[in-house]
Parts: C-alpha cells; structure tokens; sequence
C-alpha cells in the first residue's frame, strides 16, 4: 500500500521548473534511494514530503497520521543544549504519551468506573509499548555506540560541535524518534565504515518506509529496494538497488539509441524520396511529397539520447620512480597524552594502490601529513626518494587566495592565457559564468574538482588523496573514477566511500585503537577477512591471565550470565502473563491499575538485566 504518493506535481522557482510531472509511489516498509545531481531537486522532493512545501501543480500525497522523521543537511541554532538533549528531543512524543497516561491515572482515580477513560489509558499504554517506551535508555546507548559518538561529543554544546558531529548527532536524534517514514539526506556523510555497516543492519531491519538521498553506492547496493533516478525535473524508477539500477540504465540508453539511429535512417530515406518528388514537379508528386513530410513528422518521436556531461580529464605524469615509494618504520605519534599509533611499519612500491582507514579521529590524516613530511613523528623512520613527485588532495580544499575568479587561479597558477584556461576548464565542467565565480563562493565538491585540475597538470607519479569524492554526487565521483583509473602512478587515499575503495585498492592499511594492519586487497577482501577473525575470536579469544585464574574467572562470569538469562526469561515470562490479564481486565480499573504498576516495576527491573548482560557480553 502506498504511503506517499506523487502524481504529475511540478515546482517551479524563479521561472526555472525543477520537478516536471512527477510521479512515484513509496510503499509502506520500502527501502528507497532518491539519486541524481546536486541541485536537480531532490531536498525540494523531500520539504514537500515533511515541511508541506507548496508545489504549482499536480498532487502530493502523504497519509495522513503517519509520523515522519527527517534528517537534514542545515541545522537550527540550538542555544546552549548539548548533544545529549538535542538527541533525547526524538522521545518528545513518547514523554507526551506518558504525560496524558499520568493525567489519565488520576482522572480515573477520581472516576474509577469511566469506561472511556479506562479504554483511553489502555490505547495510550499500547503506542507506548509499541514505540518502545519501557527501554528508552536501551534504545539511546545502541543508537550511540553503533554510529561511534564519541563521549565527549555526547556531553559538549551541539552549537560548539562541527558539521560532521552535529550531522552524526542528528541522524542519531531522527533514528530515535522510531517514526512510520525516514527521509534521510545523505546519512553516511561523515560516517566510518563501521557506522555505516551498522547503519546499513538498522535501515534493513526498520519496520516502516525509508526514502534517503546518497551519493554512498555501497550504502545503496546493500540497503535499496528501489532507485529513484531524478533528471531535468522528471524522475525514472528502477527495481533493485544501485547495481540493478546501472544495469537497467545501460539497457534503456542501448534501446534508444537503437529506436533513435532506426528513426533518423527511416526518416532520411523519407527526405530523399520526397525531395524527388518535389524536383519532379508535377501536382501529384508534390502531394505525394507533403504526404511524406507529415509522415517524417508523426515519426519523429525519439530524441537523441542525452547523456550527463562528462568530465574529460588527462593527467600529465612524470617519469617512473624507483621501486619503492615509501619506506616507513616504526613509527608513532602522540598529541598530549593521547597515543593515536605507534609502530607502524610498510614498504609502498612504485604502482601501488593504498587504501587507509578506520575510524574517525584514528590518526589517518596525521600519518599521511607524516609520511609526506608535513609533520614530523615522535619515533621511527621515513624514506622518500627524491624521484617521488606527489599531488597532495587535503579532506577541506582551500586555495592562498580565494578572492580570485575561477578563471584568474587558473592563469595565476598554471600561467596559462585566458582562452587556455577557459579550454581546460570546460573540460572539468567549469563553463560560462561558472569560470567567473571567486573561488570562495564554491562548493567544498566545485573546489575539490578545482584542486584536481590543477594537480593534473603539474606532472606528479604519486597521488595522496584525502576522501577525493566527498560532497561529490554519484555522476561526479563516477567521472573522477574515471579519471583515476587512467591514472598510471601509485595512489594512497583515505576514504569512507566503500564503493571508492573497493574499485581502487588493490592494498588496505587499516588503522584501529592505535594498531596498525595490513590486508593485501580490495574492501570485499578485507570485510571477508575481519569476519573470519572475528569468529576466530569468538571461538578461541586468546587470554593473558594465568590458566587456573582465566578458567575461574570464566567459571565466574558464566554461572552470573546464566543467573541472568534464567532470571530475564522469568520476568519476560511474568510480563506476558500481565500483558495478558491486562487485555483481560481492560474494564475493571482498580485491577487494571495495579497491573500497570506491577508492569511498570517488572518492564524496569528487565532494563536493567538486559545492560547487565549486555555489560557480560561485551567482556
């Protein structure tokens, strides 16, 4: 059944018509990702859908009832909240329940034998359980550890946190919420692998219907049901996810092209036949003539097929280096007391392809800045041979002097002549008065690009990249792609794009808690062989206890895990039992009252043993 619906809808700004006849429906439990360029119109899909934007034609259906959360890219000044009150703002609804369920417990004090009142407190006590009301606390410490916010974001003021944190705080306060519809506007944004891996479980097992804009291929190869592609205003729908969603593209522009070529042939054969006819000249070979023409008109109903524009780029290499790149040896880094990594050891040969992640703040960044001399290490060695030149892509591009136009940074730092210049930026999407923009009014994936450019032509054999496709829609990073896998040099890049990684490491350095690994292949390699450990660990978790101590702490702490488990399969079994008697004495408040207050007792107590044994579990 359909929860939303769009149906022939257009908006317009300023003249300009950004969704053209529209139309789509989004099923109850369907897991659905909303793609194309930045600025095609997907965030106006989306303010129409959960703000009530209002649209110049067409239909917009949301059923009615349904509550929506919504996860935005632009935030509302947040006073002095901390994070953990912005998050805690999702059990709003809830605490709203539970307030009119405590009015209600003393209306019905006073009127112990009100059927209505007793069948409002019955249903508001239902929703509270369905939105899960009793393990709020539960709920809170899952949502947190599986997106890996860090303590110290949890306690600090939202408005002191940077964008990533507050994107992070947000998606945790939306998922919270528990709503009947998800819209999600780049979820995965500053998001490790493991964040978003845990990400990917929660949007498969939430029970209601998610619409998400993502950029993240990986994340909609492994989530989507459904990809809505959006275009010059008009949107396609394709079945499947990302990889269904390519390959039915390729076989829809493979058809019109081929209806397309057939129709220009027909239609030329057409034109030569009735240009005889006119150079005959007689009465009935002129109208046989304007016969053909209305013919070529009623068939031309193919347009040639429009294909995004594409970046067109070429690197100026220099001449091979030695064999190898870098030689790093035990090296290690601190800042204050805190230790990122220590010993950290590898050879990178001529021609490599290195990946290089883990999570945020693990030190990624600082051992790139070290192996490139930016910053110096506490300890250890690093060898770069003087043939190595390398073009060095940083996480937030900036330019010395951004007051300059696109096209003045060009002339000024590659010395080329204005017509030169307006060339090569054509050619990497800067065209019109795009070349007139100053460099401080782009967009961080405008100055990403721009930074490309001009590293492309300096003549480089390594590139040392700092999440190359952030802020870039999927068009853009697939035309970077395109442009790396030409690139014939080695290549060490930090990235949380999975699908990035996947396509270009052919080694992954991982770095996690301050330990350093190697896993010599792509990211599939690499997820397969972190599972096996981790089931080798679970199976035989080595111990550095004395063997007689291990074996009675083990004893120990098995004898207290089975003391739980007996004790919360006692009181789930209890909690059933009331749930029953409840639905049972539905009508009788005295009863119903003191089972409520017996629930609410039990439903606490088995909280608390679910974080204990959850507390077991993790040791």
């Amino acid at each position: 059944m359909a929860v939303i619906t769009f149906s022939s809808l257009n908006k317009s700004y300023g003249g300009y018509d950004v969704l053209k006849d529209v139309s789509f429906d989004l099923n109850a439990k369907e897991k659905v990702a909303l793609i194309g360029r930045n600025g095609t119109g997907k965030t106006t899909i989306f303010n129409i859908i959960a703000n009530g934007l209002e649209y110049d034609g067409g239909n917009a259906y949301v059923e009615k009832g349904l509550r929506i959360g919504y996860l935005q890219q632009l935030y509302s000044d947040f006073g002095e909240k901390t994070a953990k009150t912005v998050i805690e703002e999702a059990f709003c609804y809830i605490r709203e329940i539970e307030s009119s369920m405590s009015m209600l417990r003393k209306q019905m004090s006073e009127d112990p034998h009100n059927i209505n009142l007793i069948k409002a407190y019955s249903e508001l006590n239902e929703k509270f359980e369905f939105y899960e009301g009793y393990s709020l606390n539960e709920k809170f410490n899952r949502v947190i550890k599986g997106l890996g916010i860090p303590d110290d974001v949890i306690s600090n003021q939202a408005s002191k946190l940077s964008g990533g944190e507050l994107t992070m705080i947000m998606l945790a306060k939306v998922l919270l919420m528990n709503p009947d519809i998800l819209l999600l506007d780049e979820p995965t944004n500053h998001l490790d692998s493991d964040a978003c891996e845990w990400l990917e479980r929660y949007i498969n097992d939430f029970k209601g219907t998610v619409l998400y804009i993502s950029h993240d291929r990986y994340f909609i190869d492994n989530t989507a049901m459904k990809v809505l592609y959006l275009q010059d205003g008009s949107i396609k729908e394709y079945r499947g996810n990302y990889s269904a969603y390519l390959i039915q593209r390729i076989d829809e522009q493979e058809r019109h092209l081929k209806l397309y070529e057939r129709q220009e042939r027909e239609i030329g054969r057409l034109r030569e036949t009735a240009l005889k006819m006119r150079n005959y000249g007689t009465e009935i070979a002129i109208k046989r003539a304007k016969n053909l023409e209305k013919r070529m008109e009623r068939m031309d109903i193919y347009d040639k097929p429009v294909t995004e524009k594409e970046l067109r780029l070429t690197f100026q290499e220099e001449e091979k280096v030695a064999k190898e790149i870098f030689y790093v040896k035990n090296i290690e880094k601190s800042f204050g007391n805190k230790m990122l990594f220590k010993d950290i050891s590898f050879i990178m040969r001529s021609g490599d392809k290195i990946a290089l992640i883990g999570p945020n703040g693990a030190g990624k960044s600082t051992l790139i800045k070290i192996i490139t001399g930016q910053i110096e290490a506490d300890n250890g060695i690093v060898k770069r041979p003087k043939s190595v030149k390398y073009a060095y892509l940083e996480q937030n591009v900036s330019f010395p002097d951004e007051t300059l136009t696109v096209l003045e940074l060009i002339c000024s730092q590659l010395d080329f002549t204005i017509q030169s210049a307006r060339n090569l930026l054509g050619k990497f999407l800067f065209s019109d008065e795009d070349v007139f923009k100053k460099v401080s009014n782009l967009s961080g994936g405008e100055k990403s690009r721009l930074r490309l450019l001009i590293e492309m032509q300096q003549g480089v054999n390594l590139l040392i990249l700092d999440e190359p496709t952030n802020h870039l829609d999927i068009s853009a990073r697939e035309e970077i792609e395109e442009a790396l896998s030409m690139f014939g040099g080695s290549m060490i890049f930090i990235s949380h794009d999975r699908h990035f990684v996947n396509k270009f490491a052919q080694r992954i350095f991982e770095i996690e808690d301050g330990s350093f690994n190697i896993y010599e292949g792509n990211y599939d390699y690499y997820l397969s062989k972190k599972q096996a450990l981790i089931q080798q660990d679970k199976i035989a978790k080595p111990s550095v206890k004395k063997p007689f101590e291990g074996k009675k702490e083990k004893r120990k702490s098995d004898m207290i895990k089975r003391t739980l488990e007996q004790d919360i399969k006692h009181t789930e079994f209890e909690l059933d039992v009331l749930t029953t008697e409840i639905e049972k004495y539905a009508t009788d408040y005295e009863k119903l009252l003191h089972l409520v207050e017996k629930k609410d007792l039990l439903s606490e107590h088995l909280e608390l043993l679910y974080e204990q044994w959850l507390g077991i579990e993790e040791e």
